[in-house]
């Protein structure tokens, strides 16, 4: 079929697309060689012109929609990057299937979530199942080396590939498993757990976090599982290969080291002697800030490791020593180096570093290592520079020591890592005869970023030879395929990478050189990089970089890939210090003396701080140590032939987007991958042949209604099958015909689809109109005879309905009547009684309202009464208080009015004498009665003292709950007794007081008049002189006149002298009756204490 009759107007066709990488449209009008463009209509974006220059320029056309969503990519009839595109996408996206067949290749799209698709029963369902009876799946794959190991006796490989989060550890996981399901025995069993055992253990010490997957194997690994000749498991071994050793010391951001140490920091309360911290205070686990995994808990995860290391056979010493290890490689993370003035013995001072005295680091490692801290310490500052003749030892700078110490922590974690390999292939060796095995290999896929380093060179090597052995293959089973089937066949033209790989291991090639540039004494990456513009110009693959002179350019299979030269010599050479080496293997911890034993005789290290040198004799010729890139070559070669002496089976892994969600595949990074692992290149050797093939049978039932019925012979298929491809397909070299198949061309049977569509539209137009006429007339017959015979059954039915009613109506007269009957008196009863029912709760309920109301009245009165008694005494005791009050101040006013009196009274002499005499000595006794009032007040204060000691006493030999409250209720009243007797002699003390005060007033008043009566004395003298001198003047007759006056004075004084003595004597009555109250007062408060102390 020409190109013309294949691009007519309709025609679906593929077209570029930025984001979606292929979208699909259809053809507007129909293509002709003289046109230069084409139109057509996009599905989201409307109508688009195509420049079409050639035939080449023309768009690829899609596939029938039988087609889409096959289970294999080669029985797609257009064979090309859209096809392929589209496929995986509707099988991922809509059928949710993961798995797809591309040939002899299953592609496996990682769908980031858990399925239910690896039981036992899906194990059992594949298990004897031809590859292609059921739906993809890498049980598949695995049921097919299973069964041509026991059918070809020949030994099988699983070659898992893909870039990082696809999914390879888990798919080989699951291969691994299968083969321990399918492969196992009953005496065995303890073989299969062991297999199985290896898994965490290796994701522990290989695996990390990256940015592309949570769990990235960082290391590739051959598994070999053994199986004897009943083809049961009795064995395993592994090899691994490029573990990167620069994660241990570095990490990018939102990157983890391995899983171990953090699982390690997790339990480190389990195991306080590692002298572990918080993940985040390690130099080696904080630098990529991403301390945590979603939904991973490392405690439990080390919990499982532990496990898996106990079911291998690893010792609780042996797993006690591992972990010092890994935590003394912590450790030496956090030394830290600082500046210092070395001395040397010819007394000059050099540059250099050294560590802090009080490092607590350096310390826990040696410990945890059983090595000399002091050697340690000296030989991560210094190192050792052998010449022919001399030893110079030499200070190492700040950044030289952190590489060194960084060298040794990568050289340490590689050596624990090689060496749990060994035990864990120790453990799964058994004393059984090795008959076959089934290899699964998990290493790298392709990879290329923003800067490639030496990592990324020996891992696309790696590819460049895996994708080699995988078209050779695939090449040679076409070629199987077509001999087998006997047609004709031309040499299929496919990519062959033998000259890139030529370009890196040839002689004179990028890993020769690198080799000879390592064995240089200063060589550097820069002169290294010069060699190769200069040697590797002639290779085709080869090209130097556009910008800069440190990068150079490697042509791949899947990309061109720009390489930085920076750090390749170092990586390659992969040194360490000799003397830190030295310093771990004479430690006294037997695994690390043998991780790091060599059988050449040991330098013995020097523990002294000065830099010293000394002459030597002739070091022995030491055979040079290989190289990273020699090493790596040799096992990729070993690797090569164990995979070349077995049967491969290819699991290509996808990763669908970069953002980890299920179910979402993102077209763009989706091509990178088949790109880069080789399925469009498997595609187009496919496209290249026949990559359609049908079987006679299949073809003959499918596409027999292309040829009249005249020709179709049923007894023979092969006859019939080519009548219909002479009429159809005019180019016979379009398809060819084998011994059980017919083998197509791309888009052949795209075209017989097309073919096979118009011809059944045309057969379906004239079927369905002597259909649609039959149809017609049946459904009238069947109307007319239907409608007859419901109008029968109809009048009948009415009848009967009609007479049904009137029995009904009778009958429910009968039934009326008798219920209305029956609901009369019903009711009638159900009213009597709600009748009855309410009067007496009605009645119930009035008595009980008079009987509270008399209730009340009662309780009011009780209330009223106590109420009026209380208000009336607290009227009566107020009215009382009032009158003392009253009282008091009546006497007040009366005392100030007779000692006014007193005043007056008190200006005679001899009455003044006398009663300042009297007064004296009524002071004097009520002084003396002050005191002793004040003796028996000190002594009432010690009966109360005494009276507070009882109650302590009381309170602390109290028994009984009802005795206490018995006791507290006539205490409080007695302190209330007590307390108002105190407020009475308060208020008596007050009154006396009083007195006192008053007495005092009068003592100074009786002063003031007696000082009053003096001067009058003297001036009574002064006259009664003046007098008798005047007498003595006057004579006789002025004698009488004075006596007569004398007499009167005499008479006043005496009368003064009366009413001062009856205001005394008032006053001393008033006293006696202040002190008989305050006497009462006493005997009461006696009587009070007296009662308190009984009680």
């Amino acid at each position: 079929m020409t190109t013309v009759e294949l691009y007519t107007k309709g025609a679906k066709v593929w077209i570029p697309h930025p984001e979606e990488v292929w979208q699909g449209a259809e053809l507007l009008e129909d293509y002709s060689p003289s046109r230069e463009s084409l139109e057509v209509q996009t599905e989201t974006h409307g109508k688009k012109c195509l420049k079409i220059k050639s035939d080449s320029d023309l768009p690829p056309l899609r596939n029938p929609s039988i087609l889409i969503g096959e289970n294999d990519l080669t029985s797609l009839s257009y064979l090309h990057e859209p096809a392929v595109l589209y496929n995986l996408q509707v099988r991922f996206c809509q059928q949710k299937a993961i798995y797809t067949y591309c040939g002899i290749v299953l592609v496996a799209i990682n769908p980031y979530d858990d399925l239910s698709i690896y039981g036992t029963d899906t194990i059992q369902a594949y298990r004897g199942q031809a590859m292609g009876d059921l739906d993809p799946h890498i049980f598949a794959v695995s049921e097919e080396a299973y069964t041509k190991l026991e059918r070809e006796q020949r030994d099988q490989s699983i070659i898992v590939s893909g870039e990082s989060g696809a999914g390879k550890t888990v798919s080989a996981k699951y291969a691994m498993r299968y083969f321990a399901t399918v492969g196992g025995s009953s005496t065995e069993t303890q073989v299969e757990k062991k297999v199985l055992a290896s898994s965490p253990i290796m994701e522990a010490i290989g695996n990390a976090k990256t940015t592309r997957n949570d769990n990235s194997s960082r290391f590739g690994k051959y598994i070999e599982i053994q199986f004897n000749s009943h083809f049961h498991i009795i064995g395993a071994s592994m090899r691994t290969y490029l573990l990167e050793k620069s994660r241990v010391v570095f990490q990018a951001p939102d990157e983890r080291n391995y899983h171990i140490f953090y699982q390690l920091c997790a339990a480190r309360k389990s195991m306080p002697h590692l002298n572990l911290d918080h993940q985040d205070t390690f130099h080696y686990l904080n630098q990529g800030t991403s301390a945590t995994i979603d939904c991973v808990d490392d405690a439990e995860t080390f919990k499982e490791t532990s496990n898996a290391l106990t079911t291998l056979g690893f010792s609780d010493k042996e797993q006690n020593d591992m972990f010092k290890i890994l935590a003394s490689v912590l450790h030496l993370g956090n030394i830290k180096f600082k500046d210092a003035i070395i001395e040397t013995e010819n007394q000059q001072d050099q540059e250099g570093v050294m560590i802090a005295n009080n490092d607590k680091h350096i310390t826990v490692m040696a410990e945890l290592l059983q090595i000399n801290a002091e050697e340690l310490r000296q030989w991560l500052c210094i190192r050792k520079i052998v010449s022919m003749r001399e030893i110079f030892l030499k200070p190492m700078s700040k950044e030289q020591a952190v590489m060194s110490r960084d060298a040794l922590a990568k050289h340490v974690y590689a050596q624990l890592f090689n060496w749990i390999v060994t035990v864990i292939n120790k453990a799964l060796v058994t004393s059984g005869h090795r008959h076959k095995f089934i290899g699964v290999l998990d290493i790298y896929g392709f990879e290329t970023f923003e800067i490639n380093s030496f990592e990324q060179f020996c891992i696309n090597y790696a590819n460049e030879k895996l994708q080699q052995q995988f078209n050779q293959h695939v090449f040679k089973l076409e070629q199987e395929e077509y001999i087998k089937e006997e047609i004709e066949w031309k040499m299929i033209d496919f990519y062959d990478n033998q000259p890139c790989i030529d370009l890196i291991e040839s002689k004179l090639g990028i890993l020769d050189l690198l080799d000879e540039e390592c064995r240089m004494p200063k060589g550097t990456d820069r002169t290294w990089t010069e060699k190769l513009y200069t040697k590797c110009a002639k290779y085709s693959h080869f090209a130097k970089a556009k910008f800069g002179t440190s990068a150079f350019i490697v042509e791949h299979f899947a990309d061109n890939v720009q390489y930085e030269s920076s750090g390749f010599l170092e990586k390659n050479r992969d040194t360490v210090i000799e003397e830190q080496v030295d310093v771990l293997r004479s430690s006294q911890n037997k695994l690390v003396h043998k991780l790091f034993y060599d059988e050449e005789k040991l330098q013995p290290t020097s523990g002294r701080l000065k830099i010293v040198s000394a002459k030597a004799a002739p070091a022995p010729q030491k055979s040079h140590k290989k190289s990273v890139g020699s090493q790596f070559r040799e096992s990729l070669s070993a690797l090569m032939l164990t995979l070349n002496a077995t049967t491969p089976h290819y699991v290509r892994c996808i990763k669908p987007n970069d953002s980890k969600q299920p179910f979402e595949y993102n077209p763009t990074r989706a091509v990178q991958q088949l790109r880069a692992c080789g399925v469009l290149e498997t595609i187009r050797i496919s496209a290249a042949g026949f990559p359609s093939r049908w079987t006679y049978g299949d073809f003959f039932v499918r596409y027999r209604v292309l040829c009249l019925s005249k020709d179709v012979k049923r007894n023979d298929w092969k006859t019939t099958c080519a009548n219909i491809l002479s009429k159809c397909i005019r180019q016979p070299d379009r398809y060819q015909f084998g011994k059980t198949k017919i083998f197509f061309r791309a888009g052949q049977v795209a075209y017989l689809e097309k073919l096979r569509a118009e011809k059944l539209r045309r057969c379906c137009v004239i079927v369905q109109s002597q259909i649609r006429a039959f149809i017609c007339r049946s459904k009238y017959i069947k109307v007319q005879k239907s409608t007859r015979l419901l109008q029968r059954h109809g009048r009948g039915l009415l009848a009967r309905r009609r007479a049904q009613q009137i029995r009904r109506q009778r009958a429910a007269v009968r039934l009326q009547k008798h219920v209305r009957g029956w609901l009369c008196k019903t009711r009638y009863r159900r009213l009597v009684r709600c009748a009855l029912g309410l009067q007496s709760r009605a009645r119930g309920y009035l008595a009980r309202l008079a009987f509270q109301r008399l209730r009340f009245n009662a309780a009011a009165t009780v209330i009223q009464r106590h109420a009026r008694g209380f208000l009336a005494r607290k009227r009566c005791a107020r009215n009382v208080q009032r009158i003392v009050i009253c009282q008091s101040a009546v006497r007040r006013f009366l005392a100030r009015r007779k000692y006014r009196k007193l005043r007056a009274e008190a200006r005679s002499i001899e009455h003044v004498k006398k009663l300042n005499k009297g007064l004296e000595n009524k002071i004097i006794s009520l002084q003396q009665k002050i005191g002793e009032l004040t003796k028996e007040m000190n002594l009432y204060r010690n009966a109360q003292h005494e009276v507070g000691e009882l109650k302590t006493k009381l309170d602390a030999y109290k028994g009984t709950e009802t005795e206490m409250k018995k006791l507290n209720s006539a205490l409080n009243e007695k302190n209330k007794q007590i307390a108002a007797l105190e407020k009475n002699l308060e208020t008596e003390r007050d009154e006396k007081m009083d007195l006192i005060e008053e007495q005092e007033k009068y003592k100074t008043a009786a002063l003031a008049e007696k000082a009053f009566r003096d001067e009058e004395m003297s001036k009574l003298r002064l006259e009664l002189d003046n007098m008798n001198e005047i007498v003595k003047t006057n004579q006789q007759g002025a004698e009488e006149k004075l006596k007569t006056r004398l007499a009167q004075e005499k008479l006043l004084l005496i009368n003064e002298q009366d009413q001062d003595r009856d205001a005394y004597q008032k006053l001393l009555q008033e006293y006696n009756a202040l002190e008989q109250r305050c006497e009462a007062l006493e005997r009461q408060m006696e009587i009070a204490s007296e009662d308190v102390g009984y009680d």
